[in-house]
């Protein structure tokens, strides 16, 4: 019983180290892996972090018609 205990936990924490290698990202504002996000951000800040979001959701619109012209090619 104990042993499957330590196998579960070490899934665990395989299935974490997984999952924060393939999410961590390089938001300096407020990273989700400091121990304390900044609250209350300039509105130079702001103004950066939404020009990065809508960048990044006009790459994932461009991924999403390329993935469909593809399927209508098949």
């Amino acid at each position: 019983m104990f042993i499957g205990y330590i196998a579960n936990t070490i899934s665990q924490i395989q299935y974490q180290i997984r999952r924060w290698k393939n999410t961590h990202h390089e938001e300096e504002y407020t990273c989700c892996c400091t121990p304390h996000p900044r609250m209350f951000l300039t509105k130079e800040e702001k103004t950066d972090q939404l020009k990065k979001y809508k960048e990044w959701l006009e790459n994932e619109t461009k991924g999403v018609n390329e993935a469909i012209a593809k399927l209508k090619e098949s």
